[in-house]
């Protein structure tokens, strides 16, 4: 059996899912990137079926003799080797280079962790929060502005409680009201998310296809990925009815793989913050055990 690694070949995630699928005996194909049309090609033989197959060093592979791809790109990608470009035709190459790869993506015919059209709406996060409320979770009340006395309001109604993050995509830290942002939204900023802080603790659930893998994290910093070295990760259970909860929803958005990430308050209350369709699972399983990838694994296999 065969699978594919597909992005970026340097990301740790992608290595380990290699590494496991080697010691398992499978074929691992890597896809970089950036070297799509230099190094590798896919072509379609029938357009209707999406059957075709892909070359790469001179030898050719069937897409059906894939049982799975994991996909992890870069946001930044490279350029390929020795290519020199200038910077207007740089962006061009990427966009047109990243359409291509996301239709590849999207017609591969076996299980791909995950589809670029599988969890979008990850690229925005006052949008991604509504469906989060719409499918039953509990999310902690926010707003969206860039107005300062819209702001200030809002955080007076939880005494200053309130943190703030970006609207988009990418990942950013997440921060307290601070006078740094006040004064930024002073002077004129663009939009963000000021939602109500939840005093407790994080908790980040896998889900991989039907399966549920939940870590407690114990931090002292508001963002633990950002703030501090010294994090402890704990193995729980978490209710059947978040566990269902995220199962449905990930099913719903086409996610072989999601992040879901919690805060559970002093009185026990479960807020969903929100979803990540490119979650990086590595500092939780080699904390806990859990054996997240060797199950995203046997979803292919």
């Amino acid at each position: 059996m065969r699978i594919c690694i597909v992005g970026d070949p340097q990301d740790l995630s992608s290595a380990y899912i290699a590494w496991l699928a080697q010691r398992r005996g499978l074929d691992v194909l890597f896809l970089d990137e950036s070297e799509l049309g230099v190094d590798w090609i896919f072509s379609y033989t029938d357009t209707n079926t999406n059957m075709g197959y892909i070359e790469k060093s001179g030898e050719r592979y069937l897409f059906s003799s894939f049982s799975g791809a994991f996909v992890r790109l870069n946001p930044e990608p490279n350029l390929p080797s020795g290519l020199t470009l200038l910077p207007e035709e740089i962006s061009v190459l990427i966009v047109e280079r990243r359409h291509a790869l996301q239709h590849f993506l999207n017609s591969l015919p076996t299980t791909v962790a995950n589809r670029p059209y599988s969890g979008r709406a990850n690229g925005s996060k006052p949008h991604q929060m509504y469906l989060l409320a719409k499918a039953g979770f509990t999310v902690p009340r926010w707003i969206v502005s860039n107005e300062e006395k819209i702001v200030r309001d809002f955080s007076r109604q939880y005494q200053g409680a309130v943190i703030y993050k970006s609207c988009s995509g990418l990942r950013s830290k997440v921060r307290l009201l601070d006078n740094e942002l006040m004064r930024r939204l002073h002077e004129g900023t663009s939009p963000i998310i000021v939602q109500e802080y939840i005093k407790g603790y994080d908790v980040r659930i896998h889900v991989v296809k039907h399966q549920i893998f939940a870590t407690k994290v114990i931090s002292h910093g508001i963002d633990y990925r950002f703030d501090s070295d010294e994090n402890e990760f704990q193995k729980i259970s978490a209710p059947n009815q978040i566990q269902n909860m995220c199962r449905d929803y990930a099913s719903k958005d086409n996610l072989t793989i999601a992040g879901f990430d919690f805060r559970v308050s002093e009185e026990g209350q479960w807020y969903c913050l929100e979803v990540n369709p490119v979650p990086t699972f590595l500092p939780y399983e080699m904390a806990t055990g859990q054996a997240i990838g060797n199950a995203l694994l046997d979803v292919f296999t």
